[in-house]
């Protein structure tokens, strides 16, 4: 009884296999086959003919065989033209930009273009932003020949740079992005103010979006005063105390005008004082 079950298992084993559709094999022979063309077409005989070889060894039917060895002769006496085995050939890949540095206005919204030039020409390239920019935004062109930037504008007063690197292939080429920041501004709640001979205290307001901070923590500074004026800054007013003109001064009687230079950045602005 126990001879007939074991007959009986390798039976259904045999059966099994027998079942298993021969599109599985051909499919696995087939894509050999067809790497086989596509090497060829690279003039990659050797590995071609390796391709040809493993299809005949997964489908062994005399109509396979037949057409895989008609395409190893060919290859054959391709590589017998040449007098050597043919290894693939290594294209080396170029890559031009149109422009390496793109000067942009601090606003509005810009957009501008790089062309990319590939040889040989291909669509196969990638570009992207190093670092941690969020403020451009990259796209391809519809004929993928050129390199889009959508750039935000800023609400600094500083400059803000930004690298962009190109790759195709092992070439990597870079657009280094300079954005411009916005105008300074220092703006006083007086420009012009005027002290009796006595002297005294004047308190000037002070506005400046600047970005930029300096030594004593504002983001302006005083640049120039009159001897005769001590100027002290906050980090929104100037404080003016202004000596009294002496009697036996000669511009007693005359008077004498000054000015106070605040500075930011590229910025100036200039406070007159007269004291008569």
């Amino acid at each position: 009884m126990t001879t007939i079950k074991k007959a009986l298992s390798i039976l259904t084993v045999i059966l099994l296999i027998a079942l298993v559709p021969a599109s599985a094999f051909a499919q696995s022979a087939s894509e050999s086959f067809d790497n086989g063309l596509a090497l060829m077409k690279k003039k990659d005989y050797d590995g071609a003919i390796a391709s040809f070889k493993a299809s005949m060894a997964i489908n062994k039917s005399a109509a396979n065989v037949k057409k895989c060895k008609a395409q190893i002769s060919k290859c054959q006496k391709l590589m017998k033209s040449k007098g050597k085995s043919s290894a693939p050939v290594v294209v080396e890949k170029k890559l031009t930009l149109s422009a390496y540095t793109l000067p942009v206005p601090a606003a509005p919204e810009s957009e501008f273009s790089v062309k990319v030039e590939t040889l040989p020409e291909s669509n196969d390239w990638t570009a992207v932003t190093e670092g941690s920019v969020t403020w451009i935004e990259l796209s391809k062109s519809m004929d993928s020949k050129s390199l889009l930037l959508k750039v935000q504008p800023t609400e600094k007063t500083t400059v803000r740079n930004a690298s962009i690197a190109v790759t195709y292939g092992s070439e990597v080429k870079r657009v280094n992005v300079r954005q411009a920041g916005r105008d300074v501004e220092i703006i006083p709640s007086t420009a012009f103010t005027k002290f009796k001979k006595k002297g005294g205290q004047l308190l000037i307001n002070i506005t400046c979006n600047s970005d930029t901070t300096y030594s004593n923590n504002y983001n302006w500074f005083i640049d120039k005063a009159p001897e005769w004026c001590n100027a002290e800054g906050t980090s929104t007013n100037l404080v003016l105390n202004v000596e009294p003109i002496d009697k036996k001064d000669p511009l007693y009687k005359a008077g004498r005008t000054g000015d106070i230079i605040i500075r930011s950045q590229n910025q100036e602005c200039v406070i007159r004082i007269d004291q008569k």
